[in-house]
C-alpha cells in the first residue's frame, strides 16, 4: 500500500524518500514486501512563534457549514448495504492533507460523504522545530478550528522528531522518549476537547520510519508508552491509538540501511517486550491493511492473477492476523482502528504497478466492500479512515500517492468518493 510523504507549511509535498521506496521494492520483489507511509518530509517552517495555550480564532478560513451532498455521476454503483447482519462503525473517516489547503472544501466534502472524522498527520519537527518549547502551532490551529467548526472529529497522527530531540539519530524517533511525552502533553493540552484521538507514531516496522536505524520493537513500545502518558496528562478523554505498522514482509540489508519486519511478527515482538508492557501504551491498536490489487473479501493467499499478491500483507484481511496476536496477548478487549486503507488505480510510479489492475470502478467497489466487510465480520474495528481524500490536489500525477485519492485534482469526486457517499453507514458518527 503506497503511502504519503510530506507537507511543508508552503503547501508543497516532497518525494525525498520515494527513491528508497522504489529501490526497496526492486530489491525484495513484489511478492515479499510492500509499503505504507504517512505524511512526512517537507521543508521545515522558517518562522517559529511560541503561542500561549488556548486555541485562537483562525486567521484565514471562512465559516464552514454543512452542505448538501453533491450530485455526481459515477461510473460504478456498488450494491447498497441492506442493513441485515451489519454492525455500525463508530467512525467513518478520511485522511486528508489540510495544511495550506482549502479547508472549507475538505470539510464540506467530508460532510457531504456522510463521514464524521478527518485524519491529519502532524510532523513534530515542524511544530516544535528549533528548541524545546518553541512551538509553531499556526497551521495546526487553523486545521483544528476548521474541523471543529464543521462538527467533525479529528485524529492526529504524530511523527518525526525535530533535530534537537534526535539524540544520536539523524532522522525519525527521539533519542529520549520523555521528549515525546512532553510534546504529546503540550499538543493534547492545547487541543483538549478539540482533538479526539492521537495516533502514536507511524509504521515503526519500516526502517525509513525509524530513522533508517535498526528497527526496535522495544523502543517503539517505550515511545508509545511515553506518548500515551503525555496525551492522558493533557486530555484524559482523548483516545490514544497504537502507531499502525506498514503491511510488509521481512527484509534486512544492513549495508544499505534497508530493513523491514513482517508486521505480524513485529506485533508479536511488541507484546513480548517487558512482559506485555505494550498493553499499557494505547487505548486502541492501529492498523494499515493493504488491499493492493486484491478485493477486500479475498482470502489471504488467493490469486487475482497479477503477481502482486502472495504474501499475507497484500490482503485487506491482514487485520484478522493482527487481531489474533492481540487476543493471544490478553488485549482482546481492546478496539482496533484502521487508520489508513485504500486502493490505487493505475499508477505512474512503476513501484506501484499493482494499481494497473484496478479500474476506478474497482477502487469504488473495493472501498465500499471493505467497510461492509468489517461491519459484518469485525465488531472490534470501530473506526476506519480512507487513504486518501484530497492528495490529487497537492501532488502531481507522477506521484505514487496521486491515484489513491477519491477526489480529483480539481476537487471533484471520482467514482470512489461518490460510492462512499452513497454507501449506507448505519448510525455512524
Amino acid at each position: 500500500m503506497a503511502r504519503f510523504h510530506g507537507a511543508s507549511y508552503g503547501g508543497g509535498l516532497t518525494n525525498a524518500h520515494s527513491l528508497s521506496r522504489r529501490r526497496l521494492l526492486a530489491l525484495v520483489g513484489a511478492t515479499s514486501l510492500t509499503f505504507a507511509c504517512g505524511e512526512q518530509g517537507g521543508s521545515r517552517a522558517q518562522a517559529v512563534e511560541t503561542v500561549a495555550p488556548g486555541l485562537p480564532s483562525p486567521h484565514s478560513d471562512t465559516p464552514v457549514t454543512a452542505v448538501a451532498r453533491p450530485t455526481v455521476s459515477a461510473s460504478v454503483t456498488p450494491s447498497e448495504d441492506a442493513g441485515g447482519g451489519l454492525r455500525p462503525l463508530t467512525g467513518y473517516g478520511f485522511q486528508a492533507h489540510m495544511y495550506n489547503q482549502d479547508r472549507r472544501s475538505i470539510v464540506d466534502r467530508t460532510l457531504a460523504a456522510g463521514f464524521g472524522w478527518l485524519k491529519q498527520q502532524v510532523e513534530w519537527r515542524q511544530t516544535e522545530p528549533i528548541e524545546k518549547g518553541g512551538f509553531d502551532w499556526r497551521e495546526l490551529d487553523k486545521v483544528v478550528a476548521a474541523v471543529n467548526r464543521a462538527g467533525l472529529r479529528i485524529l492526529l497522527s504524530v511523527v518525526q522528531a525535530p533535530d534537537w530531540a534526535l539524540g544520536d539519530r539523524s532522522y525519525g524517533p527521539p533519542g529520549d522518549p520523555l521528549n515525546f511525552e512532553d510534546f504529546m502533553r503540550a499538543i493534547s493540552s492545547r487541543y483538549r476537547g478539540r482533538v479526539h484521538a492521537y495516533e502514536l507514531w507511524n509504521e515503526a516496522n519500516l526502517s525509513r520510519e525509524w530513522g533508517y536505524g535498526r528497527i526496535d520493537a522495544g523502543g517503539f513500545v517505550e515511545l508509545m508508552l511515553a506518548g500515551h502518558r503525555g496525551v492522558k496528562a493533557g486530555d484524559p478523554e482523548a483516545v490514544t491509538v497504537g502507531g499502525a505498522l506498514t503491511p510488509a514482509g521481512d527484509i534486512d540489508i544492513p549495508e544499505q540501511k534497508v530493513q523491514a519486519i513482517d508486521d505480524v511478527r513485529f506485533l508479536e515482538q511488541v507484546y513480548a517486550y517487558r512482559d506485555g508492557l505494550a498493553r499499557q501504551a494505547f487505548d486502541a491498536w492501529g492498523i494499515h491493511p493493504g488491499g493492493f490489487n486484491n478485493a477486500p473479501s479475498q482470502a489471504i493467499g488467493s490469486k487475482r492473477g497479477s503477481g502482486w499478491n502472495g504474501h499475507a500483507s497484500f490482503y485487506f484481511k491482514r487485520y484478522q492476523q493482527h487481531r489474533a496476536v492481540m487476543e493471544a496477548n490478553g488485549d482482546g478487549d481492546k478496539r482496533m482502528w484502521i487508520t489508513e486503507f485504500g486502493w490505487s488505480t493505475a499508477n505512474a510510479d512503476p513501484a506501484y504497478g499493482f494499481g494497473a489492475d484496478n479500474s476506478e470502478a474497482d477502487q469504488a467497489r473495493f472501498l465500499v466492500d471493505a467497510f461492509r466487510l468489517i461491519r459484518k465480520e469485525a465488531p472490534y474495528i470501530t473506526h476506519a479512515f480512507v487513504w486518501n481524500l484530497n492528495f490529487q490536489s497537492v501532488v502531481g500525477v507522477e506521484d505514487e500517492k496521486y491515484p489513491f485519492g477519491v477526489l480529483g485534482p480539481d476537487g471533484l469526486p471520482r467514482p470512489a468518493y461518490t460510492a462512499l457517499a452513497e454507501m449506507s453507514k448505519g448510525n455512524a458518527s
